[in-house]
């Protein structure tokens, strides 16, 4: 069979080894994120403590994901994306072997450990979203995002659901809850490993990004006033999207409903598939309707069944809510991704999606120690509640700012229909 007739040919070499990178970080991520709150909670944290253990781990995302953008034209992608997850690799082994809290805090911070920002929160992240439209045809950007996203929910589906393992080998080994939740950080630095080497498997190819070699000036760039005005924005979603990690949903259904580890682990799998199958719904709505109105009338129904789910009195009513909520609330991913590529130069990419991560992390390094605070000073709907009505007025704020600025592709669309 010819090549230009197998789908999705038309993704280049680089940009399937990007979208598998992403898919085995993810899913390494996922699985660690939903057993860690536990696991320091069995070491003894309060509530709030493990909120600033969550905080720590999407501040060193912030922080790493930042200094990307201003070396990535000088060190070059590949060695930056290899060596941060050789990195994070190095910090989940040693985690293996540390519980005092100052230390363990370090290297939470330096692997960005248990981060959840966009389906698994890494430095990697921005440089990844810059690459991958150079691996496609323009008009096939939105497409490959969606696929980049349900490669990445995909993989947080399945690690939620491998959170259900050391309940099943910690009776066969003779181990205890603490030891078997352990052996998750040997997986996680294994799994890194694998990200890293898939990372250094990319060509040459995906150096070419435009602009001149060298340290990058965010405060010259030429789109600098719509790169920081997306940025701020996204950083309130993403803030109220990190006041609801996986670590506090599991937390809120073992606590309000008494359900077990293993059906917790169920739930979540569940969620993230269908937030993975509806990436490609999104950017086939997006082709319909345009990028920002799918982004925006997408979000609005899913906070609105994060509400229905906190007051739900039931647990089958409240997971209900939270797979609706689950379904809709990831579908603007893929196609913010391609919007915010798609309104800034080329040369401006990295340096886009650095700042608009580094913002975005810094922004949810606060969500998970607010979420705690809220909860242990109100109770455990306040923090989804703040989550849902935050969430609400960026949509609004995000759509009243940007409703006439449109991708190249939308401009020429409307050319052509005139």
């Amino acid at each position: 069979m010819a090549r230009s007739a197998m789908p999705l040919a038309w993704i280049s070499r680089d940009g399937w080894l990007i979208v598998l990178a992403r898919g085995v970080r993810t899913f390494s991520q996922s699985y660690l994120a939903v057993l860690f709150g536990l696991y320091l909670d069995l070491l003894g944290f309060s509530l709030v403590q493990i909120g600033g253990f969550l905080s720590a781990g999407v501040a060193g995302a912030a922080f790493f994901a930042f200094l990307a953008g201003l070396v990535t034209q000088r060190i070059g992608r590949r060695r930056l994306l290899a060596g941060f997850m050789l990195m994070s690799g190095a910090a989940g082994l040693a985690l293996f072997f540390v519980q005092a809290p100052i230390p363990m805090l370090i290297l939470i911070f330096l692997g960005s450990v248990a981060a959840e920002v966009g389906g698994g929160a890494s430095p990697t992240q921005p440089i990844e979203q810059a690459s991958l439209p150079d691996t496609a045809p323009t008009q096939r950007r939105t497409d490959l995002f969606a696929i980049y996203g349900i490669v990445a929910r995909g993989g947080t589906a399945l690690g939620a659901l491998a959170a259900g393992l050391p309940a099943l080998y910690q009776g066969p080994l003779g181990l205890s809850s603490l030891e078997a939740y352990r052996l998750t950080f040997l997986g996680f630095a294994a799994l890194q490993l694998v990200t890293a080497w898939l990372y250094w498997s990319l060509s040459a190819k995906v150096e070419s990004g435009g602009g001149p070699r060298g340290w990058t000036n965010p405060l010259k760039l030429p789109s600098r006033r719509r790169i920081f005005t997306l940025t701020g924005l996204y950083s309130v979603d993403t803030f109220t999207t990190s006041m609801v990690t996986q670590a506090l949903v599991a937390y809120w259904f073992t606590t309000r409903f008494g359900i077990d580890l293993g059906s917790v682990a169920s739930i979540l799998f569940l969620s993230h598939l269908l937030s993975a199958l509806s990436q490609w719904l999104a950017a086939r709505l997006a082709a319909r309707f345009g990028l920002l109105n799918t982004m925006v009338f997408t979000h609005i129904p899913s906070s609105l069944f994060t509400i229905a789910a906190t007051f739900a009195p039931t647990a089958w009513l409240a997971v209900l809510f939270w797979q609706l909520r689950s379904f809709l609330g990831q579908m603007d991913s893929p196609v913010r991704d391609s919007y915010t590529m798609a309104v800034v130069q080329p040369e401006e990419r990295v340096a886009t999606a650095s700042l608009n991560f580094s913002g975005r992390s810094i922004a949810a390094s606060f969500g998970p120690a607010a979420s705690t605070a809220l909860w242990n000073a109100l109770n455990a709907a306040a923090p989804f509640l703040t989550s849902s009505v935050l969430k609400i007025s960026y949509d609004l704020s995000l759509f009243a700012l940007f409703r006439k600025v449109k991708a190249p592709e939308e401009e020429a669309r409307r050319s052509r229909r005139r």
